[in-house]
């Protein structure tokens, strides 16, 4: 008889790369289903996902007053993690995925319910993700995923930092199964591109405009930044329009462009007609210290050169694959050092780029991480 899996994320599936991944894994073993939010009338409530079948429950509205108050989001996500655990439930699965820790409460219960095995997918440290929380929800937050988590089958989150974390937080006697989030094989190059020696280096940053990235001091940076190098900003985001203001003098001199976003599945493409990928992410909170960022796979599987803020995992792995330099992210000066290093040295820069396509080709890629996660299901499925 087929195995029955139920996934639990409290997005709308198809947007979260992660989830998406493993599903097309686990979607390939078993009878698959991934229940999530519907936010709106446009997206389909049942959808053929090819590996797996996607159902959304539908999300309370805004008010059409513009109810956006903390009363209103808290319980828009209550109702929310109420239906998707209803809907979970009502698979009858053998197995129950929740992916972060919103959905832990809510897959235990039908995991319990059904006496199914329990999966927790931890795709960062949740509750540190804002230092804004509110202490006793804290509190409250780490006393439920601290008793959950120890009676779960399997933990899995995305790297070193946050398993050691959650193994030392929560006195785990195992360390969780680390599945690095790396970018498909298929979707980079296999060499790098020809370069004219007259060319501009690119400095690409690719992603949301917001607070905590380090855009503010990114562009601040290019006033030190030397020769004919040019960054690129592609994306959006709330703080723009504040960017452009900061960056006009820079704009006005063609050291800094504003590109037009693209799709999550043209990135890589994309970003290969630049040189350095940069990553000025603040180590505001636990969750950014401990994070390792997307954009750093994208950019070694486009054969980039990195310059990133120096925090754990990032400086771990470029200690192994020697993809670039590391700066102070809260400091315009030691980002602009950190560029200057590279792009002032065309050996070094290509064979930054060098290693990072290598690597990304041999084993930083999700064809291969995703392996561990087959593993894991091959035992699971039993």
């Amino acid at each position: 008889m087929n195995k029955k899996v139920c996934m639990l994320v409290m997005n709308a599936v198809s947007s979260d790369p992660r989830v998406t991944k493993e599903a097309n894994v686990v979607g390939q073993k078993c009878s698959l289903t991934v229940v999530g939010e519907r936010h709106s009338h446009i997206t389909a409530e049942h959808e053929n996902a090819g590996a797996y079948q996607i159902l959304r429950v539908n999300s309370i509205k805004k008010e059409s007053g513009g109810g956006t108050s903390i009363l209103n989001k808290i319980t828009r996500k209550l109702a929310s993690f109420v239906k998707i655990g209803l809907a979970a439930y009502k698979q009858k699965a053998d197995i129950y995925h929740a992916h972060d820790f919103e959905m832990l409460p809510a897959a235990f219960l039908a995991a319990k319910l059904r006496k199914a095995k329990l999966v927790y997918d931890s795709h960062e440290l949740w509750i540190e993700q804002r230092p804004d929380f509110p202490p006793l929800f804290k509190k409250v937050v780490m006393f439920v995923e601290g008793r959950l988590v120890k009676r779960t089958d399997v933990i899995i989150t995305v790297n070193e930092s946050i398993a050691n974390e959650l193994k030392n937080r929560y006195k785990l006697k195992e360390k969780p199964m680390i599945l690095h989030n790396f970018t498909p094989k298929k979707t980079g190059a296999t060499k790098l591109p020809a370069k004219q020696e007259s060319d501009p280096i690119i400095v690409l940053y690719h992603g949301g405009y917001m607070k905590d990235r380090g855009l503010e001091e990114l562009i601040k940076a290019f006033e030190h930044v030397n020769g004919n190098v040019v960054l690129h900003l592609r994306g959006f985001g709330p703080i723009e329009e504040e960017l452009r203001n900061i960056a006009k003098d820079l704009i006005k001199a063609g050291k800094v462009v504003f590109c037009p976003p693209v799709s999550m599945r043209e990135l890589v493409t994309a970003a290969q007609s630049a040189d350095i990928g940069i990553i000025p992410y603040k180590p505001t909170c636990l969750n950014n210290l401990y994070s390792f960022p997307n954009k750093l796979s994208e950019y070694l599987m486009a054969g980039l050169a990195v310059c990133a803020s120096d925090i754990p995992e990032i400086a771990r792995l470029n200690q192994q694959v020697h993809f670039g330099a590391l700066f102070d992210p809260f400091n315009p000066e030691s980002i602009a050092a950190a560029i200057n290093e590279l792009a002032s040295d065309k050996a070094q820069l290509l064979a930054c780029r060098e290693n990072a396509l290598k690597w990304s080709l041999s084993e930083g890629n999700w064809e291969e991480e995703s392996k561990k996660l087959d593993d894991l299901y091959n035992r699971l499925l039993v």
